[in-house]
């Protein structure tokens, strides 16, 4: 019979083998980790599963070493370096039973271990080859173990074999006795081996165990804000999902810096607006029909007291067939687009402040009910990007998906700049609305020329569609110029006053 040898070191059962696999499936990160992890060390996705079980497992037990596979020797003892490591313990006070921090962990530690094989103080190149090389041997080894046992079925059912199978027998027993030689000749070497990168491979675990613990709640404090800046972005997000953004918060100072902006701007915003938001739907204008109770007409409300209207009145609620008040809220109002400048003076602090700015309106723009698109424009070839918001027009549910906000925040085309584009987009969009009154904002910091026909037209078209249009400066390096904005612009106001009563009021008229 078979002796099946495990590629793994730590028990599993089923539903963690599902559990892992789930995660791998959703989540591009870990996926990434064992496709690198696997071109350097053989089985190298049975050791990301081992980490995942380590930290996530109540009961931690590691299978006989007689009952692994040689090939993962190496892996076997970085895990049992980290087993009996004092960080360890500490660690899984956070990660045992939770899979998202278990993952968290294993993607982390997973990298570390990577970059220390990859490293002068790794295995080295030569050592590495020789693990590729027992693995191999191993499962030629086996192969003619396998070969064997058929041979054993024939020689029970054939009795005494004729010289010609007898041969061919015997010369496999003799292979396989040349091929367990070798291979425990070379299980010797890699343990010699092993034991001379004791002392590294220690030092590696027990600074790379301190450092995901670190890792672990710096990540949980940047998921926190990203989503408190953010507003929970439509859609909820899946395990898989999470450490993918966990991973791009963490390599990404950029999304960090603007995460905090954002926040900022939006406490800022908030406490401008809340004023506004509480008195908003108060002016009635219509009588309508539906099923939201706080809109109802008193005279529908009376039907409940009476013991046969009772059930009329049940019944035209869930067909949403109630009277009720239509507010002034409810007619709805134009698009809010903001065209954001991506030229490449807006490179660094620039860019975090502009695009900070764009994600605190949209907010606003969610709260209002309104759709919402950036146009991020520049000029020299690279074309209008534009970012659209998901829902229905007048209707909640307005805001964009979080794939679209990451690949706003990390989108920037450089180049020179040019107005009049972005600006004619941002009329086209605002022209396929059904609402009139619309909004668009102007970010940007720098000078262009637009066009004296082409103002003319861009006028009319403003007076027509009924909009808006107001443009934000930014004036980090103070040299920049109102110049231009003021020929298109209601209103300009700077980031250098978007803590003074200029920005309040851009808030507020928006």
């Amino acid at each position: 019979m078979r002796d099946i040898k495990s590629a793994q070191n730590i028990e599993s059962d089923s539903f963690d083998r599902e559990q892992f696999a789930e995660l791998r499936s959703e989540s591009l990160e870990l996926r990434a980790l064992i496709e690198s992890g696997s071109n350097l060390l053989p089985n190298f996705d049975a050791l990301t599963l081992d980490l995942f079980s380590s930290f996530y497992k109540h009961n931690v037990l590691f299978l006989p070493e007689d009952n692994t596979k040689k090939g993962s020797a190496l892996a076997r003892k970085l895990l049992d370096k980290v087993f009996h490591d004092p960080g360890y313990e500490k660690l899984r006070e956070e990660t045992v039973l939770e899979g998202f921090k278990s993952a968290l962990a294993t993607i982390d530690m997973g990298n570390q271990i990577l970059s220390w094989i990859r490293s002068d103080d790794g295995p080295g190149e030569r050592s590495l080859l020789k693990e590729w090389e027992i693995d191999q041997a191993e499962e030629q080894a086996q192969e003619i173990r396998d070969e064997m046992e058929t041979w054993d079925e024939v020689s029970e059912e054939e009795g005494e074999l004729d010289e010609v199978l007898e041969k061919a027998k015997q010369d496999k027993e003799s292979e396989l006795s040349e091929q367990e030689e070798d291979l425990e000749r070379l299980i010797q070497e890699q343990d010699e081996r092993h034991e001379k990168m004791d002392f590294e491979m220690d030092k590696m675990v027990k600074s790379s165990l301190k450092q995901t613990s670190e890792n672990i709640e710096e990540s949980e404090d940047e998921l926190l804000a990203w989503d408190s800046s953010m507003g929970n972005p439509v859609g909820d997000k899946g395990v898989g999902e999470k450490l993918d953004l966990a991973s791009k918060l963490y390599k990404n100072d950029k999304l960090r810096q603007l995460s905090r902006l954002v926040g900022s701007l939006k406490d800022e915003m908030m406490s401008s607006r809340r004023k506004v938001w509480s008195k908003r739907g108060t002016e009635i204008v219509d009588i309508t029909v539906g099923n939201d109770i706080g809109k109802i007409i008193p005279t529908e409300l009376v039907s409940l007291r009476h013991k046969m209207l009772k059930h009329d009145f049940k019944k035209r609620f869930v067909e949403g067939q109630l009277l009720q008040y239509s507010l002034k809220e409810d007619r709805g109002r134009g698009p809010m687009v903001i065209c954001l400048d991506g030229s490449s003076s807006m490179e660094g602090g620039k860019e975090l402040w502009s695009k900070g700015v764009c994600l605190t309106l949209l907010e606003i723009a969610k709260r209002e009910r309104r759709k919402f698109n950036v146009v991020v424009f520049s000029s020299g070839g690279a074309p209008l990007k534009v970012f659209e918001s998901i829902g229905k027009e007048g209707l909640s549910g307005w805001g964009m998906k979080e794939s679209e906000i990451l690949e706003l925040a990390e989108y920037f085309p450089g180049g020179g700049t040019n107005f009049e584009e972005p600006l004619t987009k941002a009329v086209s969009l605002l022209e396929s609305s059904k609402f009139k009154g619309g909004d668009i904002v102007f970010i940007t910091d720098g000078e262009s020329n637009v066009g004296d026909a082409w103002l003319k037209s861009f006028e009319e078209t403003k007076d027509k569609l009924k909009f808006k249009v107001y443009s934000v400066l930014i004036d980090l390096s103070e040299r920049e110029s109102w110049g231009t904005l003021s020929h298109f612009s209601d209103k300009v106001t700077s980031v250098s006053k978007l803590t003074s009563k200029d920005a309040k009021g851009l808030f507020l008229d928006l």
